[in-house]
């Protein structure tokens, strides 16, 4: 079956509109991650000092922590919400109420520079209340895409996030690049207001966008996830059975609920759940560890600490680059698997920052040379990262089980962005002068988390290419070992069934289940 194979044209328009909700994430980290170099917003947010004759406007350390921290705290927050909102009120609703919780804290954040001054914690409540938003949807976005996709191309689809989430980060940081040279209010009331594009247009399609069929059937409305699946899956000459396909998902989900005794958060705690929390937690607090928030929120400090001056052309330049090897999502997941694609870019990650912190700490004045060498290695960093980003989320979905699907997913993407929340607080102290003035140098902490990386995934993530959702709840639930998940081949492509032929064989003992999970 070819990767792409299943995916039909409205299927695919459907999940174009869905992916849609990474723009929230998007030009929130685009503008904001630049701004902080722009002057007109920090003279009318931050202090204004002379220096040698020169006016000079900056976000004070507590300010520029507290303006990237808020945001990483709302996303929490958002997280939590999405775990009990997106069960209950389903997938589509829950997208509807993102998109109106975001036009809500953008329109409090261009409020906040109304009148004879700027007042910055007017704007950090809105950037708090746009954050919930942006936390909702990292969490039923990749569920709908994950639950809305065919086994073979899950990867791309989830994938399409990202791609769309990148796509918002260049278009705002373009709108700071485009308007820096004014001097006027309008040189950030420009960016914040073009934030308002991503829930508008998640309001517009959201009627084209079927509820999740899965969810459905979990609630027990199988003839509303038979018309869903329709829409997804079925044209007028591929023969797709719509009823047969809800009816497996309904026996696969039945048979999960009598295997477990019960959904709530204790059965997290417990064996298989437990292996499948760790497994999203990890993946996810080691993005964010491995510099992930640093390199979108500071990347102006970084960039200046390397010895750059003329930054906002490189920025468009790393985001530019970004997004295409972000765009290898769409099919190296899928052709070659997650576990070489996370391990060979976290080594790569792990190179690169490691060096350009060895050459900012050996040239404490670098010169023109050692400033090209460490943009450039800054590049070869975003382009790995950007080929690992995909897996993160493709990961994270697919180690959520069926039953505490939305738990999961909302637990691990909390702890990541708590990971990211300490990071985006502590970093300045770190790295500025008249605090920890390491400067650049902080690279060696990213790069040796990528280190850490590398064996996380190598004992833990096991390869979960060509496997249904289903199928997957059925190996975790069976304990098979991480590096044995991509032994087995099912005969359906939706259910793991006892007559599925298989190349490794199925640990059946008590015992056996009681094996090293690695």
């Amino acid at each position: 079956m070819g990767i792409y194979e299943g995916i039909t044209p409205r299927g695919a328009l459907v999940m174009i509109f869905a992916s849609l909700g990474g723009l929230l994430f998007g030009f929130d980290n685009g503008w904001w991650g630049t701004v902080l170099g722009e002057k007109a917003f920090l003279c009318d947010y931050g202090t204004t000092a002379m220096v040698d004759g020169v006016e000079t406007c900056n976000l004070t350390t507590s300010q520029q922590s507290a303006g990237t921290g808020v945001g990483s705290a709302g996303i929490m927050l958002g997280c939590a919400i999405a775990m009990y909102v997106n069960n209950i009120i389903g997938r589509q609703k829950t997208i509807v109420t993102m998109a109106v919780i975001s036009i809500v804290g953008i329109v409090i954040e261009m409020t906040s520079a109304v009148g004879g001054s700027a007042r910055y914690g007017q704007f950090l409540a809105g950037k708090v209340i746009n954050s919930i938003s942006m936390g909702i949807a990292c969490n039923v976005i990749p569920i709908y895409l994950s639950e809305t996709s065919v086994a073979s191309a899950r990867g791309f689809v989830i994938n399409m996030y990202q791609m769309v989430q990148i796509i918002g980060v260049i278009v705002a940081s373009g709108s700071v690049y485009a308007v820096a040279s004014r001097t006027d209010k309008s040189a950030y009331f420009i960016p914040m207001g073009i934030q308002f594009v991503a829930p508008t247009l998640i309001l517009m399609v959201v009627p084209f966008i079927p509820e999740s069929p899965r969810w459905l059937v979990w609630v027990g409305r199988k003839e509303e996830a038979v018309r869903a699946t329709e829409t997804l899956f079925k044209t007028e000459t591929n023969g797709f059975d719509a009823v047969d396909y809800v009816n497996k998902l309904d026996a696969a989900f039945q048979e999960a609920k009598e295997e477990a005794r019960a959904t709530g958060w204790g059965d997290l705690a417990k064996q298989p759940d437990l292996r499948r929390v760790l497994i999203a937690v990890g993946i996810q607090s080691l993005q964010q560890a491995q510099g992930s928030s640093y390199m979108t929120n500071y990347i102006v400090s970084f960039l200046i600490g390397v010895g750059v001056v003329n930054y906002f052309p490189v920025i468009m330049g790393l985001y530019c680059l970004y997004f295409v090897t972000i765009c290898t999502g769409n099919f190296l997941p899928d052709m070659f698997g997650r576990r070489p694609i996370l391990l060979s870019t976290s080594a790569f990650c792990a190179a690169t920052l490691i060096i350009v912190s060895i050459l900012t700490t050996a040239f404490a004045d670098p010169s023109s040379s050692v400033q090209k060498a460490s943009i450039a290695l800054i590049f070869l960093w975003y382009a790995s990262f950007g080929a690992q980003s995909p897996l993160i989320w493709i990961v994270t979905a697919e180690a959520a089980p069926t039953r505490n699907r939305e738990k999961v997913l909302g637990l691990a993407t909390f702890c990541g962005f708590g990971v990211q929340l300490i990071i985006t607080f502590v970093a300045p102290y770190i790295q500025d002068a008249g605090y920890g003035n390491i400067g650049s140098k902080i690279g060696f902490i990213w790069g040796a988390f990528s280190l850490i990386n590398i064996g996380f995934v190598f004992f833990f993530v096991p390869e979960t290419k060509g496997h249904s959702l289903e199928q997957l709840d059925y190996l975790y639930e069976n304990r098979v070992a991480t590096r044995k998940f991509k032994g087995y081949h099912f005969a359906d492509n939706v259910l793991a069934t006892s007559g599925n032929a298989v190349d490794e064989i199925v640990v059946e003992d008590s015992e056996e289940k009681k094996q090293d999970l690695a």
